[in-house]
């Protein structure tokens, strides 16, 4: 099993996200990835926590301060990518893996064939925020900046265009010991092909490696928990 990290990047600044809304700071990038690259993380994934209105200036900055880190981890990224345009700007970006969230939830075939042509299906990644509502599935949309049902349509549509699917428990974010099984038990996708993401700690990451229910776990806590991943690996 995978174990990653997850960061915030906003206007050149990196922060840690509590509950999909609170935000701490926690410095540059780049001491960022040299800390993770110590614990030898198997992935790290920066995202723009980009709600509605996006400017092509902040995402030209942010992919360029990207483009200009070093790291031994391999590093995925999100946030922004939501038409066919920002495509062009990934050049040369030195990531493996793309995350795209909007453009999974509304169906967008044709953003997320282009990213497939460019860098290969194994390098799609969809990304779910997701939080349960009486015993029903609610995914986030940064488009409309609200959380909607999640349809079997979307599902089905994860299943054939994307390499795995990112379950960010929101409710729990940032809170360690604390994601929400049942969100597995209701997301019908594949689980050898899910990350999960959210209140993880090293109970929820021996519960999730003996019962096989994940490929990969990412966590935001790590930067304030020094031995936190180096004692699970």
């Amino acid at each position: 099993m995978r174990i990653g990290a997850s960061i915030i990047l906003l206007d050149g600044y990196c922060f840690q996200s509590y509950q999909w809304k609170f935000f701490r700071p926690l410095g540059s990038l780049q001491n960022i990835l040299k800390f993770l690259d110590l614990y030898d993380v198997d992935e790290i994934c920066i995202t723009r926590p980009i709600k509605q209105n996006d400017s092509e200036s902040s995402l030209c900055n942010d992919l360029q301060l990207i483009r200009s880190l070093l790291s031994n981890s391999p590093i995925s990224f999100g946030g922004g990518l939501r038409n066919p345009t920002t495509l062009k700007l990934l050049h040369n970006l030195p990531v493996e893996r793309l995350h795209f969230s909007s453009a999974f939830i509304n169906h967008d075939v044709n953003i997320i064939k282009q990213a497939a042509n460019l860098f290969g299906k194994q390098a799609i990644v969809a990304t779910l925020p997701i939080k349960i509502i009486d015993d029903n599935l609610f995914v986030y949309n940064g488009g409309s900046n609200s959380f909607q049902p999640l349809s079997e349509d979307m599902l089905n549509f994860i299943a054939e265009h994307a390499d795995e699917a990112m379950i960010v428990d929101v409710m729990n974010e940032g809170i360690g010991e604390s994601f929400n099984f049942k969100i597995l038990d209701l997301v019908k996708l594949p689980k050898n092909q899910l990350i999960i993401s959210g209140g993880i700690g090293p109970n929820v990451i021996k519960t999730a490696s003996n019962k096989g229910i994940a490929s990969c776990l990412i966590e935001n806590r790590v930067l304030h928990h020094e031995n936190y991943i180096k004692s699970e690996l």
